[in-house]
Order: structure tokens, then sequence, then C-alpha cells
């Protein structure tokens, strides 16, 4: 008879093969998806790429689009993670505006893949059943943003302008730019080279 631990530890493997092929599936997919496109990619083309079964994918995801929101959902995590980040370490308001740009901007340049498919694929989230999750998930990002802006505001340290628009007026350029550089037949310059521009235009936008 099994004992508990050898249950427990059976059950843990288990699950672990379960997380690392959920996350093969979603690294093949992003592949193809850098390679080919939203529209172009199948889960056949997904399947090859990573030797899963089709029931394996569908098991995980569902469908194409399913797969599509996992990944979606898995990269804006990190992303919004590694901003923070930068944003947690800032000492001051100038270097705490500024850190939300560079650091959205250096995790766009070290993961181009990545970023570009934050962008191709949020309309096709939006359009989808996990909408409301997406919707969540920017009322939250955005009130977190409110509520570090508005103390800095009050204070007198920033512009006195409504803290509402301080995140687009912070983050538009420099969202902007990187899209555009991800676009990649603009022939533009990597936003590594308008790293403190970017910054530094930020901190004029809302400095009082």
């Amino acid at each position: 008879m099994a004992s508990r631990k050898s249950t427990a530890t059976a059950d843990h493997a288990s699950g672990a093969a379960a997380g690392d092929r959920r996350q093969d599936i979603l690294n093949a997919a992003l592949a193809c998806f850098a390679e080919g496109g939203l529209e172009a990619v199948s889960i056949e083309m997904v399947r090859q790429h990573c030797g899963a079964s089709v029931g394996s994918i569908y098991h995980h995801f569902g469908s194409k689009e399913g797969i599509i929101a996992a990944l979606f959902f898995d990269i804006l995590a990190e992303q919004t993670q590694g901003v923070q980040a930068q944003l947690a370490r800032s000492k001051d308001v100038p270097t705490g505006v500024k850190a939300l740009v560079m650091g959205y901007l250096d995790w766009v340049v070290a993961h181009p893949d990545r970023a570009r498919f934050l962008f191709q694929a949020r309309s096709v989230v939006a359009g989808g059943p996990r909408a409301d999750e997406l919707a969540t998930h920017a009322r939250e990002r955005n009130l977190a943003l409110l509520a570090w802006f508005e103390p800095h505001r009050r204070a007198g340290v920033l512009a006195d302008i409504p803290c509402e628009v301080m995140p687009s007026l912070v983050m538009g350029p420099v969202q902007s730019y990187c899209r555009a550089w991800l676009a990649g037949s603009t022939g533009m310059p990597s936003p590594k080279k308008y790293r403190e521009t970017l910054a530094l235009a930020a901190w004029k936008a809302v400095a009082a």
C-alpha cells in the first residue's frame, strides 16, 4: 500500500509535469506567433513546435484564443512586476516617474517578442471570454498608479492636474515609441537610444 508521503510526492511530480507542459505549449505558441503572426498560427503549428498532443493543448487552453489569453496574462504579469520593482526602488518622486518609463522601456528592449505580442493580442483578449479579467487588471493597475501619484500631487511636487491623466502623460510617449519600433518597418532606432530623453520628458510633463 502506497504511503501518504509517496502519494503526495507523486501528486507533486504530476502537478509539476503539467505545469511544465503548459509552459512548453506557451513557449511554442510565442515562437509561432513571433514568426507567423496571430492570424496565421494554428493549433497544429503549435503542436508541431512543442511536441504536445492536440488533446493536451485543448486540455490546458481549450482553443487558440485560450492560448493567446493565457500567454497574454502571463506576459502582462511579468511586465507589470518588472516595472513595479523599478518604481519600488525609487527614492524620490522624479526618480519614480522616470523609473516607470525606464522600467517599461528596458523590459520592451529585453523582450521584444513578448512586448510585440502584448500589443498584437490585446484586442483579441478584449474581445474574448477573459475581457472582464483584462478590464480588472487595467483598473487595478491604474488605481495603484493613482495611489502613488496622488500624495505627491497634494504635496505640491507634481503638477496640479487630475491624477487620472498622469499615467497617460508619463507612459503614453514611451508606449507609442516602443509600439512603432516593434512594428519593425519604420527604421526607428532602439528605444534604448532615447531612454533618458523619454524619461526626462515624462517628468517634465507632470512636474510642478
